[in-house]
């Protein structure tokens, strides 16, 4: 329908043309209807095709977007140090106290001997300096614990008569009652330093009484 229009349009605009300019004197040639027809034809034809060209648009060119560059993941390929490893290291070894005492030997009245009742008798331990500081002469053997029923609590300290160095052997001894009654008894003694503090192993009395005591 548009097309119509615009072929009957331009007929009259060239006529409209024409007339204007015929305001001239000159003498007006006469129309061919045909060529008219077909100028406008041809007016019309340029003009639907520029519309068409114009409403006809190029399709959208499609632009990838751009891909993505991969991330690589933590790698697992072991980390190498310059530490060498050692194996079998050694633990320091723990240090010696001052002092310190081993037990060698009974020298008298093993444990569990048999005393009459009421005997005096003297018990004598064979111990072996494993500190790392001497023993002077202010060094004793003193009552620990046990004793009971007897009066060897109330023994006094054993001094020792002379310096026991690190690594030697020293015997100390103590004097001692047995109680009258029959029975098992035992008691604790302990290496001592200068300044009162015990040390080392425990060294032990247990003495069996039986019998009745000698009149």
């Amino acid at each position: 329908m548009r097309t119509t229009k615009l072929l009957w349009i331009f007929p009259v605009l060239i006529l409209f043309v024409l007339s204007a300019c015929g305001g001239a004197k000159a003498t007006p040639t006469p129309l061919n209807p045909d060529a008219v027809y077909t100028a406008a034809f041809r007016t019309a034809y340029a003009a639907i095709s520029q519309t068409a060209a114009a409403a006809v648009t190029e399709p959208p060119t499609f632009t990838p977007p751009p891909s993505e560059t991969p991330t690589l993941g933590p790698s697992k390929t072991p980390l190498i140090t310059d530490t060498p490893l050692v194996a079998n290291t050694p633990t320091p070894t723990k240090q010696q106290p001052c002092d310190d005492a081993s037990f060698v030997a009974d020298k008298t009245i093993p444990d569990f001997s048999e005393i009459a009742p009421g005997v005096q008798f003297v018990k004598t331990w064979t111990i072996k300096n494993t500190g790392i500081c001497a023993w002077t002469t202010r060094y004793r053997l003193a009552f620990s614990y046990g004793g009971d029923k007897t009066t060897w609590k109330t023994v006094q300290p054993a001094y020792l008569t002379r310096e026991v160095n690190p690594g030697e052997e020293v015997d100390v001894s103590v004097t001692l009652t047995a109680p009258v009654a029959s029975g098992q008894y035992g008691a604790h003694f302990k290496m001592q330093n200068n300044n009162g503090y015990n040390f080392g192993v425990d060294l032990t009395i247990i003495i069996n009484i039986s019998g009745t005591p000698t009149p």
